[in-house]
């Protein structure tokens, strides 16, 4: 290649131009964005820029060229394009505020902005006839909650939520629900999507994709309840999991359920894990109860107090292995429902003898709280203010031995959650390691612990079916070659640029 390049006729050395070229094309993209989302939604503040270029997880990547906030959908559609036609890199972030920690939003080339749908916030349809709810990415379970309480509904959540968490990308990212026997598949309660792909084609999946729009269908009296389709395509499974790299989803129906007016709860505890979970199959079996999840004591109490002190006092007032399961009653039979099942819950204690397992150590309203309220103290914060967290699936055979082989490597401040989901036919294992994030001697131990134990883990055949950051390189090494060809096959097709969130999951990371 010619080292020399002539502009307005003078003859200038090609690597002293190229800082130039890409200092006007920064300020090209600057105005373009501008004129989409106005100057007032955009910021290139060192401060804010700042916030991206991290989160507390170990990963780490570059800052971002600009963060936008676009107010419609018109606004995403066009920076997309802009994006193929400008070649810089694109970050979709739903929440309106952190902690952030896996990674997934953060640039990882020299070329990003940063495009956060947090001003995307409306509540679109809520309909409790058909029991299925339309938002947008920017509301958070801190609003929705309380506003469907007031109209005696309730949406699937993951433990104790953040408040400022996006309820939409939770269902994206497959979050494990506390009510396992309403989870019929691995999607749920994630229902219908609308999504601009890569390369800037709207697209609507499930029966939302027609016939007739979305405003004919609610006008004949259709909900958007049926995420297959259209035809015998069903695209929201490639969008979900993808980590905002197929496509941005500017709105989804989710599915509801009705609001409890009884609520009972039942702790058991134990020091050997065994106990729970054999109490825990014979309940997902016979469908007895709704919320249904065993903590070790640490996580547990990490749930219920709010400082560090408050926790470590509660963990020594309590067994090691925790299992919480809550009957509930609807309507006006409520009461007779909760008999009916307190009736076979009895029975199966004593079948096995199992009274002794029962405690009252926590008071029922506050394990009620965190169930039905969401968080805007992050649990998992609480004790030492950092935490890594791994996790995966896992049948119910193995989750001893995983429990064993991290706790060979860990003895002290781990936190364990075993979530059963589909019906109770796999479960979430999740290990939580906290430590405090401004000792640099702590956290490179916790980092060294954080990668071993990943890599024991997917190495015994744990299933890690939510790379992040750190763990994708490792994931995919694990596949056949056919797997990362035919993923990268249907990034190009919806992404052909790879403008979306590039050097995601298997995906190239080109320097832009």
């Amino acid at each position: 290649m010619n080292e020399n390049i002539l502009i307005d006729g003078n003859i200038l050395r090609r690597k002293n131009f190229i800082p130039i070229l890409q200092n006007m094309n920064k300020e090209l993209i600057y105005r373009e964005l501008v004129k989409i989302s106005g100057s007032k939604n955009i910021s290139n503040n060192s401060k804010v820029l700042g916030e991206f270029s991290k989160d507390l997880s170990f990963f780490s990547g570059k800052e971002p060229k600009y963060v936008i906030w676009p107010k419609n959908r018109k606004q995403i559609q066009k920076t997309i394009k802009l994006a193929n036609s400008l070649n810089f890199s694109i970050i979709p972030v739903s929440s309106s505020s952190g902690p952030r920690h896996h990674g997934d939003t953060i640039p990882r080339n020299n070329q990003s902005v940063i495009v956060n749908l947090s001003k995307l916030n409306k509540i679109i349809n809520l309909d409790r006839k058909n029991r299925v709810l339309m938002i947008e990415p920017g509301v958070t379970f801190g609003k929705l909650i309380p506003q469907l309480s007031k109209k005696g509904l309730r949406i699937l959540t993951p433990l104790h939520p953040r408040a400022s968490k996006s309820v939409l990308t939770a269902a994206l990212e497959r979050e494990p629900v506390t009510i396992p026997r309403y989870m019929w598949d691995s999607s749920d309660p994630l229902l219908c999507t609308e999504v601009y792909f890569g390369n800037g084609e709207l697209f609507k999946t499930g029966a939302a994709a027609g016939p007739g729009t979305i405003k004919q269908q609610k006008k004949a009296g259709q909900a958007q309840v049926n995420p297959m389709g259209p035809t015998q395509f069903s695209p929201f499974r490639l969008i979900q999991g993808a980590q905002g790299s197929i496509g941005i989803v500017t709105w989804v129906t989710l599915k509801l359920e009705l609001k409890p007016s009884i609520q009972k709860v039942y702790h058991f505890q134990s020091n050997n894990i065994e106990d729970l979970l054999d109490i825990q199959y014979d309940l997902l079996k016979y469908r007895l109860c709704d919320e249904l999840f065993i903590l070790n004591n640490l996580n547990l109490a990490s749930l219920i107090k709010e400082n560090s002190s408050d926790i470590s006092q509660l963990v020594k007032q309590l067994k090691k292995w925790n299992l919480i399961f809550i009957i509930s009653g609807k309507g006006q039979l409520a009461n007779e429902r909760i008999s009916y099942l307190e009736g076979d819950i009895q029975d199966i204690m004593k079948e096995k003898d199992i009274r002794s397992l029962i405690t009252k150590t926590i008071l029922e309203k506050d394990i009620l709280k965190f169930i039905n309220q969401a968080d805007v103290n992050p649990w998992r914060l609480r004790l030492f203010g950092g935490y890594q967290d791994i996790f995966f699936i896992s049948n119910y055979e193995r989750i001893k031995e995983y429990i064993a082989l991290v706790e060979q490597q860990i003895t002290e401040n781990l936190g364990v959650y075993i979530q059963a989901i589909n019906q109770g036919t796999s479960y979430h294992c999740e290990f939580d390691i906290y430590y405090n994030p401004n000792n640099k001697e702590e956290t490179l131990k916790v980092k060294e612990q954080f990668l071993k134990i990943s890599n024991d883990l997917i190495d015994s055949g744990a299933f890690f079916n939510r790379p992040y950051g750190l763990w994708a390189k490792e994931v995919y090494k694990k596949h056949e070659d056919s797997t990362q060809k035919a993923l990268k096959k249907v990034k190009r097709i919806f992404d052909p640029k790879n403008v979306l969130n590039p050097g995601v999951l298997c995906f190239g990371n080109e320097t832009k």
